[in-house]
């Protein structure tokens, strides 16, 4: 079933986004497809598998590997400045391990912008599906965190990632020019973002980027005012939700193998919970 008139608007959120990854299931599930989705950071890392119609994908690559330190961990940071093992993620795993079907992921019904953020400028750049490179370079620079990530360099740019410019990124939807949206969100209702990054921090590592100090200064404030635009959209009947049931019990970077899959199992649930609502709004 194509939703016609309704864009998929995706939250990152770190490991917490397997919770989408069992989501992403149910649309499968369901034949499910969308004309536009836009998705920053690690949104956009799972949305992929989705879109290439490959199920249950992002779950074996975390089964397979989550507690592997080519995937994550310490060893990474120090020797390469990233905590994700970016090239093992990207590179050695959709072409040796998990194969990705990129043609088919090309050939997906809808459009898909990925966003990332410029550090010199301050603003946002946007990907296409048809701009997204085999190496996936787009994408990581959309899930580059920052202090934990080296800068991603993309048509002579230095992007970080996509959740400092729009975190979840309903405006850019609304941009494109719908008014109806299912939104997938790793936060359980009545969340609010708090937290501060020291200044002494941001001055130390990146004082050749002034605009990204500002960034990361409004960053909490910025996540707020779109959390609360969904859920004004959703009290509107504008927009269905899918979100975890109750507070999270894993963090950002936890990459404990049993509580993924568990998050998974759950994102799956709740989208397929989810279905006669998006379905009553597609007929909206």
């Amino acid at each position: 079933m194509h939703l016609e008139k309704i864009a998929l608007v995706l939250e990152g959120g770190g490991m917490r986004a397997m919770f989408s990854a069992g989501v992403f299931e149910a649309f499968l599930a369901k034949d499910i497809t969308f004309p536009y989705i836009s998705s920053i950071s690690a949104g956009s890392c799972n949305i992929l598998s989705y879109m290439s119609k490959q199920s249950m994908r992002n779950l074996k690559i975390v089964e397979m590997f989550a507690e592997d330190r080519r995937y994550f961990g310490l060893w990474n940071w120090l020797t390469t400045g990233n905590i994700f093992g970016f090239d093992f993620i990207f590179k050695e795993i959709p072409s040796k391990y998990v194969p990705f079907d990129y043609e088919q992921f090309l050939r997906y019904p809808g459009r898909l912008q990925i966003g990332a953020t410029d550090i010199r400028k301050g603003g946002g750049v946007w990907f296409d599906k048809e701009q997204i490179a085999k190496d996936f370079i787009q994408v990581r620079a959309s899930a580059s965190l920052p202090f934990l990530s080296t800068i991603a360099k993309v048509d002579g740019r230095e992007l970080l990632d996509g959740g400092l410019i729009s975190p979840i990124p309903i405006d850019k939807a609304m941009e494109a020019g719908y008014e109806k949206f299912v939104v997938v969100l790793t936060r359980n209702l009545g969340f609010r973002k708090n937290e501060k990054v020291p200044k002494w921090l941001v001055k130390t590592v990146y004082h050749n980027y002034p605009k990204l100090g500002q960034l990361l200064a409004a960053r909490s404030d910025l996540y707020n005012q779109q959390l609360e635009l969904v859920e004004e959209l959703e009290r509107q009947g504008r927009a269905v939700v899918i979100r975890p049931e109750k507070p999270m019990e894993i963090r950002r970077l936890d990459v404990k193998k049993d509580k993924l899959i568990a998050l998974h199992e759950q994102g799956l649930e709740c989208g397929l919970a989810a279905y006669d609502k998006m379905v009553e709004l597609l007929h909206k």
